[in-house]
């Protein structure tokens, strides 16, 4: 997965069909929007759900806040998989989506490509304050839910302030993910889910537990011409299979 682009085509064509007759969703594809975070863990459910029923999955990977507002301007997605909470409930009640859900709650990290730095540091707080780090990257918190936490995290610790300056925001978390991982900062505040990938388990970092578990919320789009694809999907999502995956991603199971 190349995290340096905003938008993630993925296609699956595989016609095993194990939980809908054949003739339920043949030929037709998911158009899925979602949030950076859970990109890397949606390409696993997609390939598995395509697997178990041939109906292929198209992702489309952005911030919550652009892909909410193109939602509301008509974009044919059939899901949306926010990073937060608010925006799917924003378009339920705007009569743009039915009832969301919350699927996971989402951990924020402190991640470095510099293994040496979880060494030299002992928490994140210090980590960030030492003057060694002359850039420190986190997702915009006016269109990003992972950056409100950050912001929210770092005030709590009286932080931020103190690096302000020094703050490189990026659109979505994934964003500020590939700053860190390219050395364009010298660490960013990311979702813990990107450190479990290829990528992130080539550097370190820190919990930050002063920032609250984010609790992501997906809906199906009210427009969507696939919907009983669509509420398939959605309740793939809470099944065993998915969960060990969702784990693996050190995400926290919805309603914990």
């Amino acid at each position: 997965m190349n995290l340096k682009q905003l938008t993630i085509m993925v296609f699956y064509s595989l016609s095993l069909f194990l939980t809908c007759p054949a003739s339920s969703f043949a030929g037709k594809s998911l158009v899925v929007a979602v949030a950076a975070n859970f990109a890397p863990a949606m390409e696993e459910v997609g390939e598995l759900f395509t697997l178990k029923t041939g109906t292929a999955v198209q992702v489309t990977v952005s911030s919550s806040g652009r892909l909410y507002a193109q939602i509301r301007s008509g974009a044919p997605f059939d899901l949306f998989f926010s990073a937060d909470g608010k925006r799917p409930e924003l378009l339920f009640e705007e009569g743009h989506c039915d009832e969301p859900v919350e699927y996971v709650k989402g951990r924020i990290v402190f991640w470095s490509r510099d293994t040496a730095l979880c060494n030299e540091a002992t928490d994140w707080q210090s980590a960030v304050s030492g003057l060694g780090l002359k850039k420190i990257g986190m997702a915009n918190p006016e269109l990003a839910p992972y950056g409100a936490a950050t912001r929210q995290a770092l005030e709590a610790e009286n932080l931020w302030y103190p690096v302000q300056k020094r703050l490189v925001f990026g659109a979505n978390v994934g964003q500020s993910f590939q700053y860190a991982a390219s050395g364009a900062t010298d660490g960013s505040f990311i979702a813990l889910s990107l450190a479990h990938t290829t990528t992130g388990n080539k550097g370190c970092f820190f919990p930050v537990p002063e920032a609250k578990p984010v609790s992501q919320g997906a809906c199906i789009i009210r427009a969507t011409r696939n919907r009983s694809a669509a509420q398939q999907f959605l309740k793939f999502m809470s099944s065993d299979e998915i969960k060990i995956i969702l784990h693996q991603y050190g995400y926290m199971e919805a309603g914990i």
